[in-house]
């Protein structure tokens, strides 16, 4: 090995402590991109409701 193989780039050592989001209590922003159509993203964020194929329920 090398003299220098501990040292690290400054930059990276400093991502890398940083949490990825900042606080718990912040709202998630969901961003559009540019190119998506608004149609689209209204059904996208239109919940969909739960039917008895989607609940689990195991066999006795």
């Amino acid at each position: 090995m090398s003299e220098n193989h501990d040292l690290s780039p400054e930059a990276d050592v400093t991502e890398q402590q940083t949490p990825v989001t900042p606080a718990a209590d912040t709202p998630v922003e969901t961003g559009i991109p540019m190119e998506a159509d608004p149609a689209d993203v209204a059904d996208q964020a239109t919940p969909v409701p739960l039917d008895e194929d989607d609940e689990f329920r195991p066999s006795s």
